[in-house]
């Protein structure tokens, strides 16, 4: 009987450490927080390059994130918009409402302008990339842009040709939305406080099959330069037909240029254009880490700039949600006091809400992006 007690009480004591440790099990489990980041953006169609190194780096933030913190866990949720404004809107709705993200991620000012309503009336932080258009973070404070505006670009854009290439008279050839129609007009009146002429100033829609009608008349008109504001592979093939009807002057533009699908659309006809864009160098020792991990990731892959902004908006962002408990108010707020060191350099949000990183001139030479200078 004494033996019985005494295997009965082993039991129930084993019994109870097992609950126990369960229990225990369970509440560290609970311990560990879980937010999401939304990433509403183009993966698929012509000018999806630039969405999918943007997630790339935003992928990348959140392994690394989560690699080295253990009470809290990043996910990104990454949705393709196809290039519609319809589908940017719907999958942003569906961020705010049924996936309970803390921000969302967003790129290109035809697919990121409107969101900033849905933005204000769901109070939910939009951060949006490769968006040059003016004033875009004074919408409202639940909006912000990571990326030169067409005043930093085009502004230094007309310095540049005016003082070093000794153009006199331009032509413009724009997409017809903000990111063209704002950058002509900063480009223009930039310009000709200069001294400079406008000779001819055209506009294409983005999925037009052709500028051909565009560019005779503004080859006709003979200008120094043209500034040409299109994206990916209709740019690359309107280079391309001015050099083959004959135009002998500079191609300029901002950073629609720094894409590969442009380069290979364009071919040889892309040599000697000159464009400004985001600078980014990734030779810079502060730098290896990321491009490490990057090709570990990504197969041996080497990650490019839009790729390192992706990285560094979610490297920020993830801290804000992280601090902020997945708080959208107070992540929004966080986002709004951004000012830290990145591989990217300084990097700090202006009273516009625009984050404020240096931009860079490049040309095209030998099938290379070659650096002019910073600004």
């Amino acid at each position: 009987m004494k033996n019985r007690k005494v295997i009965l009480l082993t039991i129930v004591v084993i019994f109870s450490a097992i609950v126990f440790l369960c229990m225990r099990g369970n509440s560290e489990k609970e311990k560990v927080s879980q937010f999401r980041i939304g990433a509403d953006i183009t993966l698929t169609g012509g000018i999806s390059y630039w969405g999918q190194q943007i997630k790339k780096g935003l992928d990348l933030a959140a392994i690394e994130y989560n690699e080295k913190n253990t009470n809290a866990i990043i996910e990104i949720i990454s949705q393709d918009n196809r290039g519609q404004v319809s589908d940017a809107i719907s999958i942003f709705r569906r961020f705010a409402d049924v996936d309970g993200v803390s921000a969302v991620v967003s790129v290109f000012s035809p697919m990121s302008s409107p969101l900033r309503k849905f933005a204000g009336e769901c109070k939910l932080p939009l951060i949006s990339t490769v968006v040059s258009a003016e004033g875009f973070g004074l919408a409202n404070e639940w909006s912000f842009r990571d990326f030169p505006s067409q005043s930093q670009q085009s502004s230094t854009l007309a310095r540049y040709v005016w003082d070093e290439l000794k153009v006199r008279t331009a032509a413009t050839l724009v997409v017809t939305d903000e990111y063209g129609t704002d950058g002509e007009k900063v480009f223009v009146e930039s310009f000709l406080k200069l001294g400079g002429k406008i000779f001819q100033q055209e506009y294409v829609d983005q999925n037009a099959p052709s500028v051909r009608d565009q560019a005779s008349k503004i080859i006709t008109s003979s200008p120094d330069c043209l500034y040409i504001v299109v994206r990916d592979l209709t740019l690359g093939k309107a280079v391309r037909l001015f050099r083959e009807l004959g135009y002998k002057g500079y191609i300029v533009g901002v950073n629609a240029f720094d894409s590969p699908p442009v380069w290979e659309a364009a071919g040889k006809a892309g040599e000697g254009c000159v464009f400004t864009s985001a600078f980014v160098d990734l030779a810079n020792p502060a730098a290896a880490g990321f491009v490490d991990n990057y090709k570990k990731v990504y197969s041996g892959e080497l990650p490019d700039w839009i790729a390192a902004y992706g990285y560094t908006m979610g490297s920020y962002i993830c801290d804000a949600v992280i601090k902020a408990q997945g708080d959208r108010n107070i992540t929004r707020k966080l986002l709004s006091e951004v000012d830290t060191e990145s591989i990217r350099g300084k990097l700090y949000m202006d009273s516009n809400r625009d984050v404020i990183s240096p931009i860079g001139i490049f040309v095209r030479r030998d099938g290379k992006n070659v650096l002019l200078g910073v600004k």
